[in-house]
Order: C-alpha cells, then sequence, then structure tokens
C-alpha cells in the first residue's frame, strides 16, 4: 500500500489525536475569557456615565445660552449709543435754539433729548427753557425732577434756587440749598449760593427791623434784629466753607468781600475783593465795594482809584457820588483832603436824588462844615433831619442831631 496513506489504526489514532488537540484548545480559549464585572463596579460603571452625560448635556446648555447673550449684546449695546447719540443731537439743537432766544423750540428739542434718553442734565435743560417761556412752575418741576433723577447733580439746585429768589421767595430757596448739601456737603458751588441767598435774607430782615422801628414795634424791631444778625453768620459761615472748597470766580469774592465789609472786617474784605478785581476788572460794584474798604483802612489814594473807576462805569451814581464826598471831607491825610471837591460831588448827588436821601443831604452839610461854611452845613443839616423825620429814621436822626447841634455852635461865633 502506498505510504501516502495511513492504515485505519494510524487514522484512528490521528482522529483520536486531533479530537484531543481540538478539546484542549477550546478549554483553553475558554479559561482565557475575562470575568463579567463585580456588582460594585458595575454601579461605580452607572454612576460615572450618569455623571458625563449631565457634564455634556450641562456644557451644552451654557455654550447655547452664551451664544445668545452674545448675540443680544451686540444689540443692546447698539440701541444704547444710538439712544445716547439722539439724545445728545437734540440737546446740542435745543441749546442753539436758547442762543437764538428760541426757548419754544429748545423745549421741543429738550423733550425729545429726554425721550430719547433720561438724564439730569436733559431735565435741567427743559427747565431753563422754559424758564425763558416765563413758565416758572414747569421749570421748577423739571428742576425738581433733575435732583431726583441726581440727588447730587448742583446745577438744577442752582437753577431750582435761582428760579425762586427771582419769585421773592429766598427762604424756600434756603431750603433747596440745604437740600442739595444734605445730598452732597462738600458742594462748594452751594455753599455759595446758600451764602448770597441768606445774605438777601438778612437784609431782608435788617429793612424789616427799620420798618418796625419807624412803626415804634420795639419787640419786633429786636426780634429782626436778632434774625439779621444770625442771617449773616450762617452766610458767613458759607462764605467760608465755598472758599476752601476752591470757589474761586470774581462774582464770589464780590459778594464775599461785600458780606465781610458789612460786618466790619476791611481788611478781610479788601482782600477778597482785590481778588474780585483781578479776575474782572469791570464790575462797578466791586470797585465800589473794594474803595469802601479802602477808604476806612486809611488807603485813600486807592479808595478814590477804585470811586474814579466806577464813575467811568457808571457815570453819576449818587451813592458813588455821595461816598467819594465823604471820603474827600473826612480824610485824615492832607493831602487827600478837599472839602470844595466833597461840596461838588455831595451836591450832585442830592441833584440826582432830588434832594429826598436824607444820608446824602448829610453828607453835603459834613463837606461843609470841612471847609468852615457853617451856615450851609447847618442848613442842610436841617434839612436832612427833617427828611429823616419824614422817613421815621431814627436811627439816623440820633446820628445827624449831634452834628447839627456842632454846627449851630460854630454858627453862632
Amino acid at each position: 500500500m502506498s505510504d501516502n496513506f495511513l492504515n485505519p489504526r494510524e487514522e484512528a489514532g490521528t482522529g483520536a489525536a486531533f479530537s484531543s488537540g481540538y478539546y484542549g484548545a477550546a478549554v483553553l480559549h475558554m479559561d482565557d475569557a475575562p470575568m463579567p464585572p463585580s456588582k460594585p463596579l458595575q454601579i461605580y460603571l452607572l454612576i460615572a456615565l450618569v455623571i458625563t452625560g449631565v457634564i455634556y448635556v450641562t456644557n451644552q446648555w451654557i455654550e447655547m445660552t452664551t451664544e445668545n447673550a452674545h448675540t443680544k449684546l451686540p444689540n443692546r449695546f447698539r440701541e444704547l449709543v444710538k439712544s445716547q447719540s439722539l439724545s445728545l443731537e437734540h440737546s446740542a439743537s435745543g441749546k442753539k435754539a436758547l442762543e437764538r432766544k428760541h426757548p419754544d423750540q429748545a423745549v421741543s428739542e429738550f423733550r425729545k433729548a429726554l425721550q430719547a434718553q433720561q438724564s439730569a442734565e436733559g431735565h435741567e435743560n427743559l427747565g431753563t427753557a422754559l424758564l425763558q417761556m416765563g413758565n416758572y412752575d414747569a421749570a421748577i418741576a423739571q428742576f425738581r425732577e433733575a435732583t431726583r433723577v441726581d440727588p447730587k447733580f448742583a446745577n438744577a439746585y442752582v437753577s431750582w434756587g435761582k428760579t425762586l429768589d427771582s419769585q421773592g421767595k429766598p427762604e424756600e430757596a434756603a431750603n433747596v440749598y440745604q437740600t442739595a448739601l444734605s445730598h452732597d456737603p462738600d458742594s462748594g458751588v452751594i455753599h455759595y449760593k446758600l451764602a448770597v441767598t441768606l445774605q438777601e435774607l438778612e437784609r431782608n430782615a435788617a429793612a424789616a427791623r427799620h420798618a418796625a422801628q419807624s412803626a415804634g414795634n420795639a419787640d419786633e424791631a429786636a426780634a429782626d434784629f436778632q434774625q439779621s444778625k444770625s442771617f449773616e453768620t450762617n452766610a458767613l459761615q458759607h462764605y467760608t466753607r465755598a472758599s476752601r472748597l476752591g470757589i474761586n470766580t470774581a462774582d464770589f469774592w464780590a459778594s464775599y468781600g461785600e458780606m465781610l465789609n458789612a460786618q466790619g472786617r476791611f481788611s478781610d474784605a479788601a482782600s477778597a475783593l482785590n481778588r474780585a478785581v483781578a479776575a474782572d476788572s469791570n464790575v462797578a460794584k466791586t470797585h465800589l465795594q473794594l474803595a469802601l474798604a479802602q477808604s476806612r483802612l486809611g488807603d485813600y489814594s486807592d479808595a478814590i482809584s477804585h470811586y474814579e473807576k466806577v464813575l467811568s462805569l457808571t457815570p453819576d451814581n449818587p451813592e458813588v457820588l455821595n461816598n467819594l464826598a465823604v471820603l474827600y471831607a473826612t480824610a485824615t491825610n492832607a493831602e487827600v483832603r478837599s472839602p470844595k471837591m466833597a461840596v461838588l460831588l455831595a451836591t450832585r448827588a442830592c441833584d440826582a436824588t432830588n434832594d429826598q436821601n436824607a444820608r446824602f443831604m448829610d453828607t453835603l452839610s459834613r463837606s461843609y462844615a470841612a471847609g468852615k461854611e457853617w451856615f450851609q452845613a447847618n442848613t442842610w443839616a436841617d434839612k436832612a433831619i427833617k427828611r429823616a423825620t419824614q422817613l421815621h429814621d431814627e436811627e439816623l436822626i440820633a446820628e445827624l442831631r449831634p452834628r447839627y447841634d456842632r454846627y449851630l455852635e460854630h454858627k453862632a461865633e
């Protein structure tokens, strides 16, 4: 038999061997297969899967919402810019209209500016335009609204207070400024405006005092005197505070100097008024107050120079003519003293007031006395007393009578 064939026994053996090898391989393959995960591991894997899913969903949500926010943000920004641009455009048009003296057009433009964007400045602008139209109540309403939008917006309080002052309501104006200071106690401009208003209240109280004296109401006069002093003291405190906060304008120093003059603090007054003149040399009232301070300090040459400046700005000003006459009549400096010049100036002051001002007539009397013209001095002193009596000015009468008596003594010589 050929060698290529196995005998049946060999074939049987081979089959057996093959079967045995195959089975062994099968057994070996089953032994190498991985074991299923334990129960704790299965729980862990499940939890991990849930967490991973939550994180994925959360990230997707954040991404989506962020994209929406980024999409909306530019739109809101553009709207804001557009509103601001419209507001500024209408505000500029309104201010130009005010410059052209067209307040009705300005009101329309400022209203459009507020429709585009609400702001404290917008309400203050509208109030100013309404004020120029003579609509005081509506203007005040806008100033009030401006302070509601921004409680520290000083310009609105100033406009509000000035409007009340112009209506003869200084007490209400003072309350407005006090409210402003409650929101911003370091506002120099508000301290300044309050000081000016208190100064006005002081003058009103002084006038009321004179009226009460003339009517013979001593108690009322005393109360008015105390009130005027209180206003004066408070005004000075606010002027001082304003100066420390950096207010540095010609108007401020002029008002402050006038206040100091009224209190007899002439050196301080001269210092403040010189600063006012340095800032603006063409205000007659400032030169007048400075001349008053310098004459009381004995700086006669400088005082005369400022009186002359006032006359160059306001020719034939009776108050200036009178004050300059007093200086020439009473100056202790012989080089300055000039009775003849005093008579000339005092006569012009009396003529300008039709001999109705008792104090000006007294100045003319003193001017004649300075030149030893006793008859004229006595005549004008008598006229001054009679006019003061008509005016019920007991304080001036008490001042004039001793001079009249002295002139009589000289007349008798």
